[in-house]
């Protein structure tokens, strides 16, 4: 009997390794055997992270870049395995109690291979869309994830490996491990392991920053579970507006101007009323004729963004055809979607609304009834409103947002019968641009005498970036790389996104082929076109956190008088108001006195500069953004913009502390909104008003003011020879002082970042409010002839160290 108990005590030990009879099956041994059987898990994560760091380095990613990008994710997964240790002590719990081994061991796999199975999950989300996922998911319906995810999906080996071989690592050492315990903790270690994780769960920071990596390389090393779980409790957990709430958009009270914000908010219990103040700065550049209103045509290309559209961009343009659109129209270089994906795209440029809490559309039945926008204003004065689209017009609840302001003609997947074909593959989003814009030219109604809003939604440049006719795309794509002066290591990066690029060239393609057809509508002479991106797509890498954002924006007629490029920062919440200016002053169009604009109009100015306060939604759920003045704040930190959209991180406690207390005042009245659903009282929908001169007056800028040495343009040259390259660089002091002396110097960098050259101008110091342009010539003696960029920044004399804002990435072409 002695022996017999003996071996079932160490059998018992080898399931359980308790420190002592009195702890075993308790509290405390299941913790010393959560720490046991621990590392199977471990493992399993081990595995998907490699996995997913080899998938997600981008092509071209330097040796050194790649070890930084590792040694961050190492980093945030041993943080995010400290501060979430005792939760998934809790969720282990019930089965480490289990005395049975084999229920113990089934048990736990199975719950440890969910846990590894969502981690893979959200990787493999990343590895599609580029961005983690977060609390969105919630922010949308089951219908719209079903559609998302079959759209996205494209299993492959690589996809399927990645599911398989973390779970197989996890079944095999657990097996492993509860056999053969290689190490079996004391109850005071194990104590001490899990007062660490408890005091890293209150005290350490949830994520650490790295603000020297690109958008994208943080992402990567970001742990998906992590951030997914933190994201999801911050918003479940977020305050929810109060009821006695009394504040407005810009912060000031009640029939009383806001210096701050320069609008004049008439009622608290409506935090965006206001008095309709915005100019008409479009009047100048039309020719006006009498008689009706011009009709209006909106196209709004899926994932269009300006780093690889239009004049010197970053990556080089893949939209020729646009880049000429651009030449022959009013053309804004630093614009601003206010999204960063398409959920808003609709109430922010048609509407200039106000978020809530998931965007507004997402209110369905719930949005306002008492909601005036471009589209209802113009219903109600004559004009005939369309919309055209390639896909489900229920995803994001876009068909009830436009049945709401009036549209009459509603066009979306279910609507194009014979003779149109669907996108490949079963897991298209539907229509492609081709499809849709040929639909669209077909249905347009040519002899009607009402004047007519219609709005064309592209789709194809969207996972899964699949259309009819790819191949010959893709072979144009190469061709574009050799047409842009991409140099063949170089290449592969781009190769890497082939069908993405080929999506854009198909796109630019079928707009093309719209506004030549366009051409032969009797209407076209007095039509106004305006294009611009719901945002910019991520799938191809994102360089800072602006970027997905940076989108271009045309304004394109055969009534302009003259093209015209304007380098003021504008975005989607200021087109609606400009227009119905422009309209009502030079067309008699009447428009609300009382209004609930976001945006304040379009600026034309052609130098950089910001008169707008733009929040910016990154995703239905993440309010994080906010650009006021020169500055840019995401989270808490602060950059200053440059010309290109351009930033840089800033330390300057004031300013941070002003742009985040304007940012306070956005986000209390949007709070407001998303509690209420009120936008104005009844009658003032119905208060419709002429144009007076005297009463609209343009923005102040922001006083969260701008930096103060900083450079303001770089003008370079379409193409230079190797070895005479001369660049135009304005440095600009908008401070109160003078500005410190600093040296200008311009790094030549090759397409992969690496530094091939330095040149410096003469020191200098410039007086408050001075502006000077500089010509400096470029090292550029000795190195082959292709494309490269430059960093202009002015440099401390003596340190060589930035001491204002510079300009970076700034494309340049080198020929023999």
């Amino acid at each position: 009997m002695v022996d017999s108990a003996r071996s079932g005590s160490i059998v018992e030990q080898t399931i359980h390794p308790d420190p002592t009879p009195k702890q075993r099956g308790g509290l405390g041994a299941a913790a010393c055997r959560f720490l046991w059987l621990l590392p199977a898990l471990v493992l399993a994560c081990v595995c998907a992270r490699a996995l997913e760091l080899f998938a997600g380095m981008q092509v071209g990613t330097t040796f050194h870049d790649a070890v930084r990008i590792v040694g961050l994710a190492i980093r945030q997964d041993v943080l995010s395995l400290a501060r979430y240790l005792p939760g998934l002590f809790l969720v282990s719990l019930p089965f480490l109690l289990i005395r049975s081994r084999r229920g113990c061991f089934w048990s736990l796999g199975i719950t440890w291979s969910l846990l590894v199975l969502v981690q893979v999950f959200l990787a493999q989300y990343f590895l599609t869309a580029r961005v983690p996922l977060g609390a969105d998911l919630f922010a949308y319906s089951w219908r719209d994830i079903r559609e998302t995810v079959s759209a996205g999906a494209r299993p492959d080996a690589t996809a399927i490996a990645a599911f398989l071989l973390p779970v197989a690592c996890l079944w095999s050492l657990l097996a492993w491990l509860i056999r053969r315990p290689w190490f079996t903790p004391s109850l005071r270690t194990t104590l001490a392991v899990f007062a660490a994780a408890l005091l890293a769960l209150f005290a350490a920071p949830v994520r650490f920053e790295q603000r020297a990596e690109t958008e994208d390389a943080y992402n990567l090393a970001l742990d998906k579970a992590a951030y997914f779980f933190d994201d999801s409790l911050g918003y479940f957990a977020r305050p929810q507006a109060k009821d006695a709430a009394s504040v407005t958009a810009g912060g000031g009270a009640a029939s009383e101007a806001d210096a701050a914000a320069a609008f004049q908010y008439l009622d608290p219990r409506y935090p965006f009323l206001r008095v309709e103040q915005t100019p008409d700065v479009l009047g100048p550049h039309f020719t006006i004729r009498a008689g009706q209103p011009p009709n209006l045509v909106f196209v709004i290309v899926e994932g269009l963004g300006r780093s690889f559209s239009g004049p010197d961009a970053a990556l080089g343009s893949f939209t020729p055809f646009l880049d000429s659109l651009a030449g022959r129209s009013l053309y804004w270089d630093n614009f601003l979607a206010v999204q960063g994906r398409t959920f808003a795209v609709l109430p922010s440029l048609f509407g200039s609304l106000p978020f809530g809490d998931n965007g507004f559309s997402a209110l369905g039945e719930r949005m306002p009834a008492r909601a005036d926008t471009l589209l209802s204003v113009l219903k109600g004065q004559g004009y005939h409103l369309k919309f055209y689209g390639g896909t489900d017009l229920d995803f994001d609840n876009e068909r009830s947002f436009l049945q709401r302001q009036g549209v009459e003609v509603l066009v979306g997947d279910g609507d194009y019968g014979p003779g149109y074909v669907r996108s490949p593959g079963t897991t298209s989003w539907g229509y492609a641009d081709h499809e849709l814009l040929s639909l669209a030219l077909a249905r347009e109604n040519r002899d009607t005498p009402q004047p007519y809003v219609s709005v064309i939604q592209t789709i194809t440049m969207h996972t899964p970036y699949t259309f009819p006719g790819q191949a010959r795309y893709e072979q144009r794509f190469e061709q574009r790389l050799d047409a842009l002066g991409v140099d063949a290591q170089q290449k592969d990066a781009y190769r890497a996104y082939r069908n993405i690029y080929a999506s854009i060239l198909y796109t630019d393609d079928a707009l093309r082929r719209f506004f030549d057809e366009a051409k032969r509508d009797p209407a076209y002479q007095n039509t106004i076109f305006i294009v611009t991106g719901d945002h910019r797509l991520p799938e191809i890498p994102m360089s800072t956190r602006i970027d997905r954002y940076h989108v271009p924006f045309y304004i394109f007629s055969p009534l302009l008088k003259a093209p015209a490029r304007s380098k003021a920062v504008s975005s989607h919440f200021d087109v609606a108001p400009s227009l119905l200016a422009f309209l009502s002053h030079n067309y008699g169009i009447r428009t609300p006195r009382a209004v609930t604009w976001v945006g304040s109009g379009l600026d034309m100015a052609p130098y950089f500069r910001n008169l707008h306060d733009v929040p910016l939604k990154q995703t239905k759920t993440n309010l994080v953004d906010f650009v006021s003045g020169d500055w840019f704040l995401n989270q808490d930190t602060l950059y200053a913009m440059s010309d290109g959209m351009a930033i840089e991180p800033i330390h300057d406690d004031a300013a941070l502390a002003r742009v985040q207390a304007r940012f306070a005042r956005f986000r209390a009245a949007n709070d407001r909104f998303a509690h209420d659903l009120a936008l104005m009282p009844a009658d003032a929908a119905q208060q419709l008003v002429a144009y007076r001169e005297l009463e609209r007056a343009a923005p102040a800028a922001p006083a969260s003011a701008g930096v103060a040495l900083a450079v303001r343009d770089v003008r370079t040259p379409a193409l230079a020879h190797v070895g005479d390259l001369t660049v135009e660089v304005d440095f600009a002091n908008a401070g109160s002082l003078p500005s410190a002396e600093f040296v200008p110097l311009i790094v030549l960098l090759s397409g992969d970042g690496r530094e091939l050259s330095e040149s410096y101008g003469a020191a200098m110091t410039l007086a408050p409010g001075q502006e000077v342009s500089l010509r400096l010539p470029v090292n550029s003696r000795g190195v082959p002839a292709g494309r490269y960029f430059l960093t202009v920044i002015p440099s401390d004399p003596k340190t060589g160290k930035s001491v204002g804002v510079g300009r970076h990435q700034i494309p340049v072409r080198l020929q023999d």
